[in-house]
């Protein structure tokens, strides 16, 4: 099994993620979700920056990368379980 990286994750795959993480209370994560959503690299759809849940300006390809860290990281779990 291959695991998730930051070239092969999908939308399909942060969707997911961003509902798994509303269900748990995660919001940070939930935040970081939208960002790696976000139809440009570096805006939202207002053209305001990108923001992850430490208020910091965030990039797309930077969410991304921590979704496909957090989707990794359960992937290498499951194959331990």
């Amino acid at each position: 099994m291959s695991m998730t990286t930051p070239e092969t994750i999908t939308t399909r795959q942060i969707r997911s993620l961003r509902d798994e993480a509303l269900a748990a209370g995660d919001y940070a994560q939930v935040d970081i979700c939208d960002v790696a959503l976000a139809a440009h690299e570096t805006a939202d759809a207002e053209g305001g920056e990108l923001r992850g849940p430490d208020g910091e300006v965030w990039t797309r390809s930077e969410a991304r990368t921590e979704c496909a860290r957090v989707i990794a990281d359960a992937e290498a779990q499951a194959v331990r379980s």
